[in-house]
């Protein structure tokens, strides 16, 4: 028993030997043995057309050839190798504009068949949102308006043929045609210019299609200018009392005690005004707590609500150092038959006394009773300087009413002027 143990250790020896020699053998040396050596088993590309390479070493005829796959492009495709060289081929493929896709390359040498898989990523452009550069409205010819169509899976330089078709009421008078575009990026956008002029109001549909992909844009032609409708203006112009903490400069204020009416201040018969204090120091008292509702809507606030508001020239402040509750709110946007998109602009600044104490401000936007909009409770960043900003609602309703609310912890006033509230035609 123990010698054939050691008899059957020897031969599996022998054989383990002589695969390791027949190995050197066919390493891209000289042999008398067919053999072929490929670099790699498989190859991954992009959605983009491009080229990998890899090698074959062989020690006769070889080819190599996609199987039933146009897409892919090898150069060369054959060759006779010397058993010594690596043969560098180069895959190619073309640009592809649909899903994932694979194929596979067939290498014949040494009286043999082996292979190496190609995936190439799928590549189908992707369209975004249709908008219009301008609002059509009917009898306005119409002049640089084009759809802005934004796209993902683009290669720059890359030029498309763009096939765009318009339909519905608003198309009359209307023209868009084809175009070919040359692209700037992987992602950006192109546009495709409409000429004409809309001769009648209503729907106009607006379809685009490039590269077996398609996007369309419910759009309007509008019979005056969507723009026009305003459903709520407050510039505070009728404020003048307070110093200009923005302007830093003092400001007028009653002179003497406020007369009340119900515990709340109102002017008194003849007032008499004196510029005084600073550029910090509020008008009146809080507006929704402190002052007579007749005194609020002589101001030109009917309706408004808030807590915390106090008179500066032009404008108003939100909040005290101490608070953590100020806001002011609007009315209600009670001019809005059923639904509509609405777009609120305003300007703002953070109260700025104190260096440390003051940069942190934020303003919060909450939108009641009907509507969205994506800034909600969002947390804004705000400077010592007027901004103009804006945001969208969706939706907004009859009952809508929109707050601007100061930061719920300490150290968050504002001041807020010039708020306008509009149909949206974004």
């Amino acid at each position: 028993m123990h010698v054939n143990r050691i008899i059957n250790m020897k031969n599996l020896f022998g054989k383990n030997l002589l695969v390791v020699i027949l190995a050197c053998c066919v390493s891209c040396s000289k042999t008398d043995l067919p053999f072929v050596l490929r670099s790699t088993d498989n190859l991954t590309f992009g959605y983009a057309a491009s080229s990998q390479t890899f090698t074959i070493c062989t020690n006769g005829n070889w080819t190599v050839s996609g199987e039933e796959s146009d897409w892919i492009d090898v150069s060369p495709a054959s060759g006779v190798g010397d058993g010594e060289t690596r043969e560098v081929v180069t895959v190619t493929v073309a640009r592809n504009v649909g899903d994932q896709r694979t194929g596979r390359l067939t290498i014949q040498a040494a009286n043999d068949n082996i292979y190496i898989d190609v995936v190439q990523a799928e590549g189908r452009m992707i369209l975004g949102n249709l908008s219009l550069s301008k609002t059509l409205i009917k009898g306005e010819p119409l002049e640089d308006v084009s759809v802005v169509v934004p796209f993902n899976k683009g290669i720059v330089g890359e030029q498309l043929d763009v096939s765009v078709t318009l339909s519905g009421p608003g198309a009359e008078g209307l023209t868009a045609s084809g175009v070919t575009v040359e692209l700037n990026g992987e992602t950006g956008t192109f546009e495709i210019p409409i000429t004409g002029t809309p001769l009648a109001e209503g729907s106009l549909n607006i379809a685009v299609s490039v590269m077996g992909t398609s996007a369309s844009l419910n759009a309007t032609v509008f019979e005056t200018d969507p723009g026009s409708m305003i459903y709520l203006e407050q510039y505070f112009d009728l404020l003048v009392l307070g110093g200009d903490h923005v302007g830093k400069a003092a400001g007028l204020h009653l002179v003497g005690n406020w007369p009340t009416i119900d515990g709340k201040r109102v002017l008194p018969e003849n007032p008499q005004f004196a510029i005084s204090g600073t550029a910090n120091t509020d008008g009146t008292g809080d507006y929704f707590n402190t002052m007579h509702p007749s005194f609020v809507a002589d101001r030109g606030l009917a309706g408004w609500t808030g807590m915390r508001v106090y008179e500066r020239p032009g404008y108003v402040k939100i909040g005290t150092a101490g608070s953590t509750d100020g806001y002011i709110a609007t009315p209600p946007l009670s001019t809005i038959e059923g639904t509509d998109d609405v777009k609120v602009t305003f300007k703002v600044a953070r109260w700025s006394e104190n260096a440390s104490a003051d940069q942190n401000a934020k303003l919060v936007i909450q939108v009641a009773n009907g509507g969205i909009a994506e800034i909600a409770g969002t947390e804004i960043d705000l400077t010592p300087e007027w901004q103009e900003m804006s945001f969208i609602i969706r939706d907004a309703t009859p009952e809508t009413v929109i707050a601007f609310r100061a930061k719920s912890v300490a150290n968050n006033r504002f001041l807020l002027d010039d708020v306008v509230i509009s149909r949206s035609v974004e």
